[in-house]
């Protein structure tokens, strides 16, 4: 667009005949413009838009208006028309046109013949110094009409298939990038698809698809390792318990609850391991109320023997789909966590629903600051563990303190919850 300016600028530009042309073709026209006729008189009156140039006394504008049998309708001569700008012929040409000065450019005198109802009227324009700018206004009107009209409906069409073509290349770029955004690169059959892509984005998608696999090598490799661990540490701690038990000594005690807590967070991080490597697909339905039954159903003898109570509440709950095993661990951690950070007569009470909703409460929360778990992102590795399977199931934890400030609430929710189930009662003892 750029180069057709330039041409089209040059070629008037250096064709100077040709624009001076249409340059008096121009002004004539705006005159003519100007005639009107009534009760078969004819009158006339200066377009607005043209009394700037011919109503200045300057002399670099002169025009002249008048019928075929001479009557001069207009003229801003002064006295009688230089012969030399505007020649009186008594029977002009359609159109005429004369250069003044042709060592002077822009110095042009013409005329165009029209006809008014039968009658002809002549229209005679002198340019003596374009002061007005005449020439460069018909250079880029001959610009507008030669080359921004045209090329902008070629823009206008080179754009709109340009970028209907663009879109229908990226829509599977599109689709690979919303399905990334939901992916799990550890999952089995986690990778993008390349089909209909451009071949340099496939290229780029293959990378990444690559990358998904050496993640989910590292992690496989991870969860061996773990497991190897696991193993090699349980075996000498139950073997140091089952020495410890033979000694009486208050002091042997102490160890087995240290190598209790060992094995506890032994426990943890085989479990962290495995949940970080698991296929995350939900591949089954979890009935909350059966998961809640059994989770306090083996932990209630550890409960008792604390010296605590505890008791289950159905408000509701509805099967959701998860991995069972991971669900069970999360609301265990979610009892136990409970029962570590509570005085003895605390009450522990775990709901289920409404809706796909557990809750554990408790009322005898221990004064000490340290113990004191604030929130799902805290120090404690077993809320990290129940915090991480919530998020695998696209579900949420908030762990936070009751609003007596005696206890706690640590709330998992996997899927909008229902309001209004009526509440049943289990007590567990």
């Amino acid at each position: 667009m750029l180069a057709q300016l330039i041409g089209v600028v040059t070629e008037y530009w250096l064709n100077q005949p040709e624009l001076e042309r249409h340059s008096i073709q121009r002004e004539a026209d705006a005159l003519y413009g100007g005639l009107w006729r009534h009760d078969q008189k004819f009158g006339f009156e200066l377009p607005t838009n043209l009394r700037g140039r011919y109503d200045s006394a300057d002399g670099s504008y002169l025009a002249r208006v008048r019928t075929g049998e001479g009557a001069i309708l207009y003229t801003n001569c002064i006295g009688e028309c230089d012969p030399r700008s505007l020649p009186f012929y008594a029977s002009p040409p359609d159109f005429w046109m004369n250069r003044l000065n042709p060592e002077t450019p822009w110095s042009v005198a013409g005329g165009k013949s029209y006809r008014l109802d039968d009658e002809p009227i002549i229209v005679e324009v002198a340019i003596l110094q374009d002061r007005g700018g005449v020439f460069l206004m018909v250079l880029a009107r001959e610009v507008i009409d030669h080359m921004a009209l045209p090329m902008s409906l070629l823009l206008v069409v080179v754009l709109g298939a340009s970028i209907l073509s663009i879109r229908r290349a990226l829509g599977p770029i599109k689709a690979a990038a919303d399905l990334a955004a939901q992916l799990n690169p550890v999952a089995s059959n986690a990778s993008l698809p390349i089909a209909g892509m451009p071949r340099e984005i496939a290229a780029l998608t293959q990378a990444v698809n690559m990358s998904f696999r050496r993640v989910r090598d590292i992690i496989q490799a991870q969860k061996v390792f773990t497991s190897a661990i696991s193993h090699e540490v349980r075996t000498p701690i139950a073997i140091a318990r089952l020495e410890l038990e033979r000694i009486s000594d208050p002091r042997a005690r102490k160890v087995e609850q240290d190598l209790e807590s060992l094995n506890r967070l032994v426990e943890q991080l085989t479990t962290l391991a495995r949940l970080e490597s698991a296929d995350l697909t939900p591949v089954e339905s979890v009935v909350p109320l059966a998961v809640a039954e059994k989770v306090v159903g083996m932990l209630a003898p550890v409960v008792y023997d604390s010296g605590r109570s505890i008791e289950l509440v159905d408000r509701g709950g509805k099967p959701f789909p998860g991995r069972l095993a991971l669900i069970e661990n999360a609301l265990r951690n979610l009892v136990e966590n409970a029962i570590r950070h509570t005085k003895a007569g605390a009450a522990i009470v775990v709901e289920v629903g409404p809706g796909s909703l557990f809750r554990v409460r408790d009322n005898g929360r221990e004064s000490d600051a340290g113990s004191r778990i604030r929130d799902k992102q805290g120090p404690g590795l077993g809320l990290k563990i129940v915090h991480r399977i919530a998020e695998t199931h696209a579900g949420s934890f908030l762990f936070e303190d009751a609003s007596d400030g005696l206890g706690s609430i640590a709330t998992l929710s996997f899927k909008a919850v229902e309001q209004g189930a009526p509440a049943r009662t289990k007590e567990i003892g």
